[in-house]
């Protein structure tokens, strides 16, 4: 396959590109800051975007193009794609590559015509989709073989949980619940423990600085909001103790539906799946006490990869320089 070729993940949280030959060349936050007006003109995209989240002026909006690992706002999403796609070239005149998308476990029509709609505003001409818990398992270094893994890949919109075998996806859900429902549900729990409101970027801070699935954990972070009864400014020093409360039934609520998933699953797959257990992705994968609180609750063994955070971004790369492989697994065909 041509070098021109990469692999994009645009996710809710972050919009990862993969360059066949050169690895990840791009990881940056999926936000866009626009003029508030008719023009609605680009005035940051990614990481510079993004620190205007609850510090922007009136006349700046700060939009998230992709809600739920779904295309919300196609234009924003244009304008992100097109910025992040001239970063990684040498001109702004060069030749858009040949592009493998991610897109949900079971994404539908209409899906994935918005997605598709958002590669050809940014004047990619030749891409192919692949539903995202194939290239994660790809991405993780498994086998696609006749021996069926299970996924869970916890974006920051959605999760990803099914099984895959080298046929494809047996049985799979995307799920509206990711990393950004934690830093709602933690935030929410911060302004009911302590009357502290918090912002949703010291929610994430907080989650991946101190989250935990142990309640006895006393790793702490201190904490700046405003106070729910004064309007003051004030702090708190939190501990992982005081949020796994709510991580923990964010998990619960996963491992619900992960059950559900099972038991629509052939015999011959749960057995196998059983004995190799569950392999988790997504960056709330690295959640400390995941392991253990998976086993407890599911009694099955959780395999957790350190490069589960860009699994699916690495799996595209690795099916970007496959054409066999990509035409087996690609949704488009065409």
């Amino acid at each position: 396959m041509k070098s021109n070729t990469v692999a994009i993940d645009m996710g809710s949280s972050n919009t990862g590109i993969y360059r066949v030959g050169m690895g990840i060349v791009l990881y940056e936050p999926s936000v866009v800051a626009l003029s508030r007006d008719e023009k609605r003109k680009v005035k940051e995209v990614g990481l510079e975007a993004k620190k205007l989240v609850g510090r922007a002026s009136d006349s700046t909006e700060v939009v998230w193009p992709v809600f739920e690992s779904e295309i919300e706002d196609e234009a924003a999403a244009v304008a992100m794609l097109e910025l992040f796609l001239n970063k990684i070239t040498l001109s702004k005149l060069s030749a858009r590559p040949d592009v493998v998308l991610s897109v949900p476990c079971g994404a539908d029509v209409t899906a994935v015509r918005r997605f598709e709609r958002v590669l050809t505003g940014a004047d990619v001409t030749s891409y192919s989709i692949v539903e995202s818990p194939v290239l994660t398992a790809i991405g993780l270094g498994l086998p696609l073989s006749s021996q069926p893994v299970f996924i869970i890949d916890i974006g920051g919109g959605s999760t990803e949980i099914a099984a895959v075998s080298g046929d494809g996806i047996i049985c799979g859900i995307s799920v509206n619940m990711g990393g950004l429902s934690i830093d709602a549900m933690v935030s929410n729990h911060i302004e009911e423990m302590f009357d502290l409101k918090i912002g949703s970027l010291t929610a994430e801070k907080l989650k991946l600085s101190v989250g935990s699935l142990y309640y006895d954990d006393n790793v702490t972070m201190v904490v700046n909001g405003r106070d729910v009864f004064t309007g003051r400014p004030r702090a708190v020093s939190v501990c992982s103790g005081d949020i796994a409360r709510p991580i923990a039934a964010f998990f619960d609520k996963i491992f619900q539906i992960t059950g559900m998933v099972m038991a629509k699953l052939p015999a011959e797959v749960s057995a196998d799946i059983r004995r190799t257990g569950v392999y988790f992705a997504g960056g709330v994968s690295k959640t400390v006490g995941l392991e253990e609180y998976f086993s407890e609750k599911m009694g099955m063994k959780a395999n957790i990869s350190d490069k589960g955070d860009v699994a699916s971004l690495l799996g595209g790369g690795m099916l970007a320089s496959s054409r066999q492989l990509l035409e087996k697994y690609k949704l488009n065909k065409r």
